[in-house]
């Protein structure tokens, strides 16, 4: 799942309001940037296997860090443990949903992965695997996504006439990065793939930021 992880981040300021959604939007992503990371320096590896899955080439056969359950569970205790204690603002409630945020990427994982998602380091791998009928797996990545958006512009109001544009030129953009990352060329090496990933999400949080100053909570 790519795009549909930023419905849990719109849908995040429903919850806890003081909560930036470029934090959110870094949140939902944020074992996948560590997981770039990984495969850039050989950490975790992945092989890409044109037709392995209807929606991308991508076996991931070996990431017990960013996406077995415990590993996810870290890193969202990690992330609601640092926002709550950097939070001037709903520390224990924007810690909760903010560690929320980051276990909701392995939870979404799990519809569309085929099953690698280990249980345990080493353990049994899961996934429900929609990846291999990818029109059902977009609609499952929209319909998250459009309702975490509507959720989010409930509960915001724009401060001039950018804030009631942008958040839909954003979702736009979204729509068109879902594109590109389905029909794009294989990337030449895992390195490069990695990076690329990385730069990628922290783009779409920076992006994510100007609906912050766009917008504000109602």
């Amino acid at each position: 799942m790519f795009v549909g992880h930023y419905g849990p981040a719109f849908a995040g300021k429903a919850v806890a309001r003081s909560v930036p959604l470029w934090t959110l939007f870094l949140a939902v992503q944020l074992v996948d940037v560590a997981w770039g990371l990984f495969i850039a320096h050989g950490i975790e590896h992945v092989r890409f296997v044109p037709g392995f899955t209807e929606a991308n080439p991508l076996d991931l056969y070996d990431m017990p860090i960013t996406h077995s359950l415990p590993g996810a569970l870290a890193w969202s205790v990690a992330a609601g443990l640092i926002y709550a204690i950097w939070a001037r603002r709903q520390k224990v409630l924007g810690g909760v949903v903010v560690g929320a945020a980051v276990f909701s990427h392995w939870v979404l994982d799990l519809l569309v992965h085929v099953p690698d998602l280990a249980l345990w380091p080493g353990g049994p791998k899961v996934g429900l695997g929609l990846w291999n009928n990818y029109p059902v797996a977009l609609a499952v990545e929209a319909a998250v996504l459009v309702l975490g958006f509507f959720l989010y512009m409930r509960v915001t109001q724009a401060r001039g006439l950018v804030g009631r544009i942008w958040p839909w030129v954003f979702v736009a953009l979204l729509a068109l990065a879902e594109v590109v990352n389905h029909g794009g060329p294989l990337p030449e090496s895992p390195q490069q793939f990695g990076y690329t990933a990385v730069i990628s999400y922290i783009v779409l949080t920076g992006l994510a930021a100007l609906c912050d100053v766009t917008r504000r909570p109602r």
